[in-house]
Order: C-alpha cells, then structure tokens, then sequence
C-alpha cells in the first residue's frame, strides 16, 4: 500500500494541469498514487491526462456536482495512509517534499505545512503557533495538508459548501473529536489563486458563518457575536472553540480575545 495518494481534481483546465502533472511526476519518493478526478472537460485536458497514464494510478472524466464532490469522489478510490490534494494549477514546491515529509517519521492526523501564492510569489497566510487561533481565525490549506485516509472516509466532505468544506472538516475533526495535528516548518506547494476561494469573499464568509450556526450551540455562537459587537472585528467571529460546553473552552476563548484586544489597540492607534 503507497503512503500517499495525491488526489488532482480538474475541469477544463488544459493551460494549467501539465504543471501540476510533472511537479508530482518529478518527486524522489515513488511511495505514492496518483488519481486524477476530471469533471467532464472538453478544452483537451483530457488528452493531456492520456499522456501521463503511465503514472497514474486510477483517472475519469465525468460530470460531477463541484469541487468537493470531485474530491470525495478521489477518497473514494484512494488505498494510500495520507492523502494530499494536489488540484489543477497547484504545483509541489520542489522534488523532495514527499521524501521530506515522509523522513520526518510524523504520524498525526493531519500534517501540514506552508503554502506559496503562485500569483505574489509569497505565503498564502499567516501561520499561529496555534492551531485553535489557527482555525479560529482563518484556515489550513488543502494543498499544504497530508491527511489520514480514514479521517476522510469518516468525514467526506459537506458537499452543501462550495467554498469551505474543508474548513468545516478541521472543525470537526481537530477540534470536536481532537484529532491530532502536526506543523512540519517546510514548504509543501505552489497554491493556484483563481479558485473560487480566492474569488468569492462574501460566499466564503457567508459559509463560514453557516457552518459555526451548524457546529455550535447559540450560547456560543451568541458569545462571538458579543465579541464581534465589542470589537467591531469580523475575525471575532471565527472565535467559536467554546464556552462550558467543551473542556478547553474558556481558556482558548481568553486567548483568543487577547489576541482581538491587542489587534483592535493597534488598530486604533494608528
């Protein structure tokens, strides 16, 4: 059985998935399937795809119901101990990452590292020390995350969200059921940003915004929302880890209002 299966997801993506398709044809570790899950293309990408059957391990093209459902669709079909999502435009970061991740010998849930803007050539994002602030605040990427086949063939994604699906995955598996996380200080790829994520800001907050009314009790939802009106800060509302109801609640709460306190002061000072 491979380590790793590095599920690529398309649609109509000729000028993009080569990149993608020889970033993983050129990694040291063989220790990896590759399945490839196209939507239905007609630009050619399909043709493109023919050409590296030889390192392909499972591929289609078919109609399917969006992003998520195109990625559950390559759990599905996955046999490797992590999966990591490698969609079309993203790129790994050099030759090594999967020996590099794989020589650090780290066995958590999810591992995750640093991701590249192939637009500005710098960090998709802000990384916290830690992973409640983390989720609390903005997100992992999928495509700096190695993630336990199990984790996901007990949590598909929520096919409903088109844009934070995999937000609402790490809620509910590093922080309702504690599963385990680990930050490896590597660069794992190069992140396409034309993706509807990157787009659609206000879908993406109204999603998220869903999510925490459908993970957490109203006492707790109606504690952000204070925090939100004291502050005026959106990032307040990400803030959910909380109140009585679950065992690290208050302390993480404390934490993460510190962090809004010290972030309105200097706001308010400039």
């Amino acid at each position: 059985m491979p380590t790793f299966s590095i599920i690529t997801v398309s649609y109509n993506e000729v000028k993009n998935i080569q990149r993608t398709l020889d970033s993983i044809g050129r990694q040291t570790c063989h220790d990896y399937e590759l399945i490839v899950v196209d939507g239905g293309s007609t630009d050619g990408t399909v043709d493109l795809i023919r050409q590296y059957e030889h390192n392909i391990t499972w591929w289609c093209s078919e109609p399917d119901r969006g992003i998520y459902n195109a990625m559950n669709k390559g759990v599905s079909h996955a046999i490797g101990d992590y999966l990591i999502f490698m969609n079309s435009g993203d790129a790994f970061y050099n030759n090594q990452v999967l020996a590099e991740v794989l020589n650090r010998g780290i066995h958590a849930d999810v591992i995750e590292g640093y991701v590249i803007r192939t637009d500005k050539k710098r960090r998709l994002r802000e990384r916290y020390k830690d992973i409640y602030v983390q989720l609390f605040t903005d997100t992992l990427s999928h495509q700096g995350a190695f993630i336990k086949r199990e984790l996901l063939v007990a949590h598909p994604y929520d096919e409903r969200y088109k844009i934070v699906a995999d937000w609402k995955l790490w809620l509910e598996t590093i922080i309702l059921e504690g599963r385990s996380y680990a930050h490896v200080d590597t660069t794992i790829a190069y992140v396409d940003m034309t993706g509807i994520s990157s787009v659609n800001v206000k879908q993406r907050l109204e999603e998220r915004e869903a999510v925490i009314h459908e993970l957490f009790p109203p006492s707790i939802v109606g504690l952000i929302q204070s925090y939100q009106k004291a502050y005026g800060l959106t990032l307040v509302r990400y803030a959910v880890e909380l109140s009585e109801h679950y065992p690290i609640a208050y302390n993480l709460i404390r934490k993460i209002a510190k962090r809004v306190t010290k972030l309105s002061r200097t706001l308010s000072s400039k």
